[in-house]
């Protein structure tokens, strides 16, 4: 005969796992809308008596039989190859979506190269010499000419603070990212000491004989947390995960280990104390010491990324294209289109001086007194002419043009060798020609070579493609980052009308499982009150 009370104990633990997965379908349902919440499942496996007993008989086997179902753990329905693919397309959506918003920010102080920013300053002062021309004798309208190529020099420091006042920003936004990436990684450490407290209290047999935990059941929504600040990592650079035995995490961001269990490495920017000047912070000090942004995890290793938020704000303020010196790259970035507003002020000034007999064609001083442009340090007396290439930033009209406006309109005397006021107006117009048709090259390593008006439009045209081609692979990795979000939401996401079906599943088990309780209690009472009695 049976255990008495067997089937009683055996519809009791079914009630119980009706309830519990009664529970966790109502705690989906609840989290249905909670950011970073997995599905949960309780996991239902067939009781049994003892799987030693091979000693028993088959009778007394057959006596123990049917205890019914037991509940192992509550598990999370998540894919971890969807999570690893994830990852790797979050840092190509994050890095092209920064670089184009900043991109978008220089071409707004640049866009108007060509229409009405320096290509028009530029119309303007050939304007003015073409009216120059026509009277060369008039110092009315030399002066005119003179105030139009002194607009041109300011309109190229005002590109200048603009794309300053963009690296600016943009470097303390770099600086927001790394702290926000160590308050991350922090965080993450955190979870990994607090999620190896709970395994250690619920495997502790099996973490002491050495086993992994990982893949048991755990504290799901610490996990849960993790995994969405493991997400949030992701869009800060590439990273790959790897679990642990003791159920923590190890993370390698781009080659270096930053995050082992309890171990961490905090990101910082590298700063020098042999820096002088004064700057508006320490952040603005630390850039200037390499004339770029220069990164380093706590360890010592260099922080190189492959991707991400951080690699855009680096490449956006160290990229510095065919520039690039020391610390700097060779991306297209705020150093670059600075560089290249430069290369057409030296190259500009320098060769309006080789016409005006102010220097040769290596761009050495010959005559002083012949200088139209010249730099700030020179107007000032604290370099040499040959000292400092004239840029955006330090272009200016030279005193001695400043002193004599009608300087830009006299030519040497083929016999005398001394320069003279052109009455004929020739020196003028030939300089309208070679600013209309001479090509010249702009840059370094031959960065372009072509007329003053091509140039500009190269240097629009490049920004404009730099854009397009970082939107283009922004929305490409989006599409594929949303369809790996859609596909994780599908195995990990809660489904209402599939979480509504389950809460009728396990009400209609709850149900036959109490409706059982009671056919054995009857059949109890029937054993118990009335086995015995004849006739009743």
């Amino acid at each position: 005969m049976r255990p008495t009370f067997m089937g009683l104990e055996m519809s009791k633990r079914t009630i119980q796992l009706s309830q519990k997965a009664l529970d966790i379908t109502g705690g989906n349902l609840s989290n249905s809308k909670t950011e970073g919440y997995t599905r949960q499942n309780v996991d239902i496996g067939a009781s049994y008596f003892n799987k030693f007993a091979y000693w028993q008989t088959s009778g007394s086997r057959l006596a123990i039989t049917g205890q019914g179902a037991i509940g192992i753990g509550v598990d999370q329905i998540r894919d971890p190859y969807i999570d690893k693919r994830y990852r790797d397309s979050t840092p190509a959506v994050s890095e092209n979506s920064t670089k184009v918003d900043i991109l978008q920010e220089v071409e707004t102080v640049l866009d108007n190269i060509t229409t009405d920013g320096i290509t028009a300053s530029l119309d303007t002062f050939k304007k003015a010499l073409s009216s120059y021309a026509a009277q060369p004798d008039s110092e009315e309208l030399a002066s005119i000419v003179r105030n139009e190529a002194y607009n041109m020099t300011n309109l190229l420091h005002t590109y200048y603070a603009d794309l300053e006042d963009i690296k600016k920003t943009n470097l303390e936004s770099l600086d927001e990212s790394i702290q926000d990436t160590n308050n991350i990684i922090e965080r993450i450490v955190n979870y990994n000491k607090a999620i190896v407290k709970e395994y250690s209290a619920m495997a502790l047999g099996k973490q002491g004989e050495g086993y992994s935990v990982t893949g048991g059941y755990g504290p799901n929504e610490m996990l849960d947390e993790r995994n969405l600040l493991l997400d949030e990592l992701s869009y800060k650079g590439g990273i790959s995960v790897y679990d642990n035995p003791d159920g923590s995490v190890r993370v390698i961001m781009d080659g270096v280990e930053i995050i082992n269990g309890e171990k961490y490495e905090r990101l910082y920017m590298k700063g020098s104390d042999k820096i002088e000047g004064e700057f508006d912070s320490e952040l603005m000090r630390n850039y200037a010491a390499y004339d770029a942004a220069v990164l380093r995890w706590t360890s010592g290793d260099d922080a190189k990324f492959s991707g991400g938020e951080l690699k855009a704000y680096v490449d956006i303020l160290n990229g510095n294209g065919m520039y690039a010196t020391g610390y700097q790259n060779d991306s297209y970035g705020i150093p670059y289109y600075e560089s290249a507003m430069s290369a057409f002020a030296h190259t500009f000034g320098n060769y309006m001086n080789f016409f005006n007999g102010a220097v040769d064609s290596e761009g050495f001083v010959i005559d002083e007194t012949r200088l139209l442009f010249c730099t700030r340090e020179f107007n000032e007396h604290e370099a040499d002419y040959e000292d400092i290439d004239m840029s955006i930033a330090n272009i200016r009209i030279a005193d001695s043009w400043m002193n004599n406006a009608t300087m830009i309109g006299e030519e040497r005397n083929a016999v005398s060798g001394e320069w003279e006021l052109s009455l004929d107006g020739n020196h003028i117009n030939q300089i309208l020609e070679n600013l209309n048709n001479k090509s010249l090259e702009f840059g370094n390593r031959g960065d372009y070579e072509g007329t003053i008006y091509d140039y500009l439009l190269f240097i629009s045209n490049r920004i404009g493609q730099n854009i397009d081609y970082h939107q283009s692979r922004y929305e490409a990795a989006y599409a594929t980052s949303d369809a790996l979000l859609d596909a994780r939401d599908s195995v990990s996401g809660v489904s209402e009308t599939e979480e509504g079906i389950n809460m009728l599943t396990y009400q209609n088990w709850y149900n036959a499982s109490a409706r059982l309780m009671t056919a054995l209690d009857d059949a109890l009472d029937r054993l118990i009150n009335n086995t015995g009695r004849v006739g009743l």
